[in-house]
């Protein structure tokens, strides 16, 4: 699905949201729209790590949230009573995670091999290279870590959750809804579970499925923004605008008095679902003042200045998103809107090529070509591209029609 905000509307590297149990063991929540630039897998960590999501409303210890830390021990499987064997193995392990926060995912997978070859059956090591791979856009490696961590402990729901994600990566859906589905078996509260597993059936325009799971992760996390944000943009896809309003505005219920960037991002996710753009374009505000250098906020607000004809001031958030990180699709992708919407069609294409060679499988991206190229005239290759995109994510014509893109 396509999504504003942080989770992925939708998960972003400013936005860390650790599930952690009492030994540590941490899953990073993953945003729910193709800005997002989170880890979306468990990580476990060894030592006294503070959690960045100590400002949530703390959850009682029996779901895996689909959006704020803490969560039940007995989700992540097997949990050693004490330190790993080898406490040198450990300390590396614990050196990576920083490592991985701040986007450095070679050093963090340095550190990870080292552990690994001090104790190699370590399953929770295994799923921490495994996010390390994912953040390096590694994710065949990442799946075999996932591979091997299961092998070791097959009752963890933690290494579902983290494989179905990575499978996600590579448009593998099939196998994303089998291990969301054994995620949900090992431990039926894993509300984030069921909230990703949603947006799969949404990608296949399976909408009343979709909300089936929305409806049970809510059930399980109903303080949870994020939730409301996701079935939201389900009901607006399936063309049930008032129910998608009343779930946007329950989401911004539950964000008040955003006191961080992570935030004032989700909130503006939901003033952008209601169309209400300027109320998100403020928000989006607010979280630059926190983060000047915050990828969701600039990209975000990229896209709502467009569709609000400032397009000067929508370019300027996007190439300062790119020069912070200039191989990103969802950044190059998001910047081909805003060109399209403006008029620059040549722009518009050679943005979405540029999207396209860093990940040749982003269905947006091969839509928005084909809808810029056909508005120029020029139909080489258009239903090719229709085609891929389609067959890729079937929701994909839905989702691009909100923005005018159509």
């Amino acid at each position: 699905m396509s999504w504003l905000g942080s989770r992925e509307v939708v998960r972003s590297y400013a936005d860390k949201k650790l599930w952690r149990s009492h030994h540590g063991l941490a899953l990073q929540t993953a945003p729910f729209r193709q800005l997002a630039f989170t880890l979306p897998a468990c990580l476990v960590i060894l030592g006294g790590m503070a959690d960045p999501a100590q400002a949530e409303v703390q959850q009682p210890q029996r779901i895996v949230s689909a959006c704020r830390g803490n969560g039940p021990a007995s989700a992540a499987g097997k949990i050693p009573d004490g330190p790993p064997k080898n406490r040198e193995a450990g300390r590396l392990a614990a050196s990576a995670a920083p490592l991985m926060f701040a986007g450095g995912f070679e050093k963090a997978i340095e550190r990870l091999n080292q552990a690994i070859e001090l104790d190699p059956d370590n399953p929770h090591f295994r799923l921490n290279r495994g996010s390390a791979y994912v953040g390096n856009r590694q994710f065949d490696k990442a799946i075999e870590d996932y591979d091997r961590a299961i092998a070791l402990d097959s009752s963890s729901s933690l290494a579902f959750l983290a494989r179905a994600e990575a499978y996600l990566k590579i448009a593998d859906h099939e196998h994303a809804i089998e291990d969301f589905g054994e995620a949900i078996r090992l431990f039926p509260g894993n509300a984030r579970a069921y909230m990703v597993r949603g947006t799969i059936y949404a990608n296949k325009r399976v909408y009343d499925r979709a909300i089936e799971d929305l409806d049970q992760s809510i059930r399980l996390d109903p303080e949870c923004p994020t939730g409301y944000l996701t079935r939201a943009q389900i009901f607006r896809l399936k063309g049930d605008p008032g129910r998608a309003d009343a779930d946007y505005d329950h989401a911004i219920k539950l964000d008040p008095n955003p006191g961080n960037a992570r935030t004032f991002v989700r909130r503006a996710g939901a003033y952008g679902g209601k169309q209400d753009y300027s109320r998100a374009v403020e928000d989006l505000g607010h979280a630059l003042k926190l983060e000047p250098r915050n990828l969701y906020a600039l990209s975000n607000r990229c896209l709502f200045r467009a569709i609000l004809g400032m397009f000067d001031a929508a370019l300027a958030d996007c190439d300062e998103a790119l020069r912070i990180r200039a191989d990103d699709a969802n950044i190059l992708h998001i910047r081909g809107i805003a060109y399209f919407k403006k008029g620059a069609l040549d722009r518009s294409i050679d943005d979405y090529d540029a999207a396209l060679r860093i990940d040749a499988k982003k269905a947006a991206s091969l839509y928005g070509r084909a809808i810029a190229k056909r508005q120029k005239g020029d139909v080489a290759g258009i239903e090719a591209d229709i085609s891929a995109a389609l067959a890729l994510k079937p929701s994909v014509a839905d989702e691009l029609a909100i923005y005018g893109i159509k």
